[in-house]
């Protein structure tokens, strides 16, 4: 589990330290650094992959980010680009030296310096991320090979999501804190029909997966009472089930120990069903799963606050980071550091923070 994230010259900030909790809520307008950070880690993670961290890969499988003039920051004192992830049993420290014109920024030094046998989530097959950018209602779905789907890989836009759920739906769910009330049922078929009636009301997902062809069809029935309509084609359902349903197939299937981004879960929901996922999202780090989630949500948040209040996590184990630009310093992009009191009380509001509900109340009197 990440403890520690610093950030150096890289995109917005100049300099940027976070101490990290099992769930980060990150928040604030457009344009001030919540996707950095997200793309910080996953600049580290693309790079790895792909050259063990001997240059910082700025173009790759998860982030496109343009060459060296389009990541320093503006306001850097030197032409060095660094990271610092710490974490229980070790650290990860990459310093990369500035090329205006590449995308590939060689790293003068690095550390990855984590105890024998142990690697970051960061790094290894315990991570998953989901994009803004997630899959929308299609006639056809591409289905992955086999070691994508035993690495719980739904790609980057949840794409994948849909075969995972045919081939493993039978198979019980492992974190028992979203374990939907203490149903006995613990499959993940049935989690996600139990979660995805709350957050869309009676709809149930159907997969049908054609190997020859490398592709599954995803429809979707609605129950009514005691009955069920037929399934229809996700094309001709609602955008927002089938954006949201990577999302919950990626934090019921989650386990101790991994780390999940999610960017933006909340888009084209209901906001009654944002407060529902907003739970779930907390109930997952409550099992042992690291979440950091960028939103624009005060329902999500709402929910996270409501499972405090619950008593299914611990306040201090939410963090909420909301960014900001200090006109009275420069302009400089910083964060502020809200916090969950045990019964779900914010205790600091900065301008910005969750409070357009009262601004549009206050033009409209």
């Amino acid at each position: 589990m990440i403890k520690e994230l610093k950030i150096k010259n890289f995109k917005c900030f100049e300099s940027l330290k976070l101490d990290l909790k099992p769930l980060n809520v990150l928040m604030g307008l457009n344009g001030m650094g919540k996707s950095t950070v997200i793309q910080s880690l996953l600049l580290l993670r693309q790079s790895y992959q792909e050259n063990g961290l001997s240059d910082l890969k700025l173009n790759g499988s998860y982030v496109t980010l343009g060459n060296g003039k389009d990541v320093l920051s503006e306001r850097s004192e030197n032409e060095k680009i660094e990271f610092y992830v710490k974490e229980a049993e070790g650290h990860l420290w990459v310093c990369s030296d500035y090329i205006s014109d590449s995308d590939l920024l060689p790293n003068s030094s690095l550390e990855n310096a984590f105890s024998k046998g142990m690697s970051s989530a960061l790094l290894n097959d315990r991570f998953l991320y989901l994009s803004a950018y997630r899959i929308e209602p299609r006639v056809l779905y591409h289905i992955a090979d086999e070691k994508e789907l035993q690495r719980r890989d739904f790609g980057n836009n949840g794409e994948l999501a849909i075969h995972y759920l045919n081939v493993y739906g039978s198979k019980n769910i492992e974190n028992d804190c979203v374990i939907y009330n203490s149903l006995e049922d613990r499959s993940l078929n049935e989690q996600v029909k139990s979660w995805l009636s709350l957050i869309a009301p009676g709809i149930l997902p159907q997969v049908s997966v054609n190997q020859g062809l490398r592709n599954a069809e995803l429809r979707y029935a609605f129950r009514e009472g005691s009955e069920r309509t037929n399934a229809y084609k996700s094309v001709n359902v609602g955008f927002g089930i089938t954006y949201v349903l990577p999302v919950i197939i990626a934090l019921l299937t989650s386990k101790t120990g991994d780390l999940l981004l999610l960017e933006n879960p909340e888009a084209h929901i209901h906001p009654a069903g944002q407060r529902w996922l907003g739970e779930l999202i907390a109930l997952a780090c409550a099992g042992g799963v690291q979440i950091m989630v960028e939103t624009h949500s005060d329902h999500i948040m709402n929910g996270i606050r409501l499972a405090v209040k619950k008593k299914k996590i611990y306040p201090d184990k939410a963090g909420i980071f909301f960014f900001y630009k200090d006109e009275e310093d420069g302009y400089k992009h910083k964060v502020i550091l809200p916090s969950i009191d045990q019964d779900g009380r914010i205790d600091v509001w900065p301008e910005g923070f969750l409070d357009e509900w009262d601004n549009a109340l206050l033009d409209l009197m």
